[in-house]
């Protein structure tokens, strides 16, 4: 799907999500933001050369695996050197701001971005939600998005309980700002002062001063359909899955509702399936389930289903699309980047299909700011497909995601799900 200048204005980065990189293209630019990387990283220079690599080897997409990756514990805030993989100085007018993440461990990831960091990130957000979400490009603005998530500038002041660094955002707070761009999307969660003077007087605290209108949401959708068919919107849901679960477990099934909406999309994203996200812990989300769900209460079709991930140490965002053979989300890693699976114990990489590895994520675009061209994460994946996914043909490496390999207890960007 081509982008336009109206959604992206920057000709640089327009061209870069429009382009379809093929290996020898994609391994010169890798090349090329290695040797940054190390002329603009004393931390990462150090590694390479502790390594003893040597960018003139990397000549072919199987030397991919011998680039020196930062592993993503480096950009904790316990670790003390997010700083350290800076390539621009923070007092720069290049430097935008520090990306913290959902902090589900109590230690948030933060990187350092430019404004064209950002703004690459951006546009692969758009890209995925054109090439993966099935609403037409120029209807965005005919859709009535619902959004089970705050508004950005409240997502924002959120990130200010996680660190003291400044300038800060929550990495999400990107991903929902983008949504503005493309459609004028419902942001249900809300402040009431009311409940917050309550909540103050009883407790001291604004637990509970936060609430989602689910009447607002059933309201407009039946106005909608009242409409005749052919004036009729798009409908959208997103955001937070444990909200849209209990939208549906919840509102939908002790009111009684049940609604025909074939055209209506699902797209959730930022994980939860297990249970635990952010600061909440609730019984886990059975995908399929969901995904049942879904069609049961909002007639969504299961092809218009999608997840999408991401995590703050890299600007590159998977979509998906629902697996029937495999009960699960197949994401897709878009001509932008690259991936590798390696070995849990050896971190050797891992060449066959359907056998579980770490991630790792190369891109040589979004990365101007921080050493993040090549992180390894401990997400544990499952390769489908090594060059298309085998179902639906889209063109690089297909996986699974089956999460962290330990999730503990921790403060998020979802934190405001707690106080509903």
């Amino acid at each position: 799907m081509t982008i336009s200048s109206e959604i992206v204005e920057n000709d640089k980065i327009r061209g870069i999500i429009n382009s379809d990189y093929k290996d020898e293209e994609f391994i010169e630019l890798m090349r090329d933001i290695i040797m940054d990387s190390i002329q603009r990283n004393v931390l990462y220079n150090e590694i390479v050369e502790k390594k003893g690599f040597n960018v003139d080897n990397v000549n072919s997409m199987e030397d991919l695996v011998e680039i020196p990756y930062v592993p993503a514990s480096y950009f904790k805030q316990s670790a003390d050197k997010f700083k350290k993989l800076l390539k621009i100085p923070e007092k720069s007018k290049e430097f935008k701001v520090w990306n913290v993440s959902s902090c589900t461990t109590g230690d948030p990831s933060i990187v350092g971005r430019s404004e064209d960091d950002t703004e690459l990130l951006a546009s692969m957000t758009i890209k995925c939600i054109y090439d993966f979400i099935p609403i037409p490009q120029d209807q965005w603005y005919n859709t009535d998005s619902f959004n089970f998530a705050p508004k950005i500038s409240l997502l924002n002041r959120i990130a200010l309980r996680y660190t003291d660094v400044r300038p800060v955002a929550l990495y999400s707070s990107n991903l929902h700002k983008i949504s503005t761009r493309m459609s004028d999307p419902y942001f249900l969660i809300r402040f009431s002062i009311l409940k917050a003077i309550k909540e103050i007087i009883l407790t001291r605290k604004v637990v509970g001063a936060f609430t989602i209108d689910s009447k607002f949401v059933v309201d407009k959708i039946q106005e909608n359909l009242e409409k005749p068919l052919e004036e009729q919107k798009y409908i959208s849901f997103g955001g937070s899955l444990q909200l849209v679960n209990n939208f549906m477990n919840n509102y939908l099934e002790d009111n009684d509702i049940q609604f025909e909406l074939p055209n209506s999309v699902v797209n959730v994203g930022g994980g939860g399936w297990s249970g635990h996200k952010s600061q909440l812990k609730y019984p886990p989300i059975d995908k399929a389930q969901f995904v049942a769900d879904c069609h049961k209460y909002l007639g969504t079709k299961h092809e218009n289903i999608t997840d999408m991930y991401g995590f703050t140490e890299t600007p590159v965002i998977f979509g998906s699309h629902w697996s029937e053979k495999h009960q699960d989300f197949i994401f897709h890693t878009p001509p932008q980047a690259r991936i590798i699976l390696r070995d849990l114990n050896t971190l050797e990489p891992i060449e066959d299909t359907g056998i579980k590895g770490l991630l790792e994520v190369l891109t040589p675009f979004g990365v101007n700011a921080s050493v993040n061209h090549a992180v390894l994460i401990d997400d544990l994946v499952e390769l489908v497909g090594k060059h298309k996914c085998p179902e639906c043909g889209y063109d690089g490496a297909a996986f699974l995601v089956y999460g962290r390999i330990q999730d503990q207890e921790g403060l998020g960007c979802s934190s405001t799900v707690e106080w509903l």
